[in-house]
């Protein structure tokens, strides 16, 4: 036997395209959104997904050139103003609060905290820096300098 398949004919009537507005076509983000909604009261604030990264210290000892170590100006790329006026700040607060006859390993370490958080708070580009190195190393020149000429 042979049977005939069942098939349906339906015809619809054609449909118009939804076209997309010609404003969302191309659309330019800013790098920076500075419009962000204000949290209603009794709401937690929003949460940020990353923290802004910082700039890692580089590979090797600050001044030993000769031993795969780096120079700090150049690492930093900072204007020579900018780099004198941040470094003479910096050995300003060490001799305030640090022993300068001594070694940057002889120190009291919430001296050394003291003097890292003058300077970031005067310097608000230092907390750029991971582990506040830069400050670090500018300590760690001054000191090694200072206390060999001390004894």
């Amino acid at each position: 036997r042979h049977f005939v398949p069942l098939t349906m004919h339906c015809e619809f009537p054609p449909e118009r395209p939804l076209d997309p507005p010609m404003l969302t076509l191309h659309k330019v983000f800013p790098r920076e959104v500075n419009s962000i909604p204000p949290t209603m009261p009794g709401l937690p604030a929003p949460l940020t997904l990353f923290p802004p990264l910082k700039i890692l210290k580089p590979r090797g000892e600050v001044s030993r050139l000769n031993q795969g170590g780096y120079n700090l100006q150049e690492k930093l790329g900072w204007s020579l103003s900018e780099y004198d006026e941040v470094r003479s700040f910096v050995i300003h607060l060490a001799r305030e609060h640090l022993n300068v006859r001594r070694s940057w390993k002889m120190q009291l370490v919430p001296k050394l905290q003291l003097v890292f958080s003058e300077a970031k708070s005067r310097y608000p580009v230092l907390k750029d820096y991971k582990d506040d190195w830069v400050v670090s190393d500018f300590l760690r020149v001054y000191l090694k300098n200072s206390s060999t000429c001390a004894n």
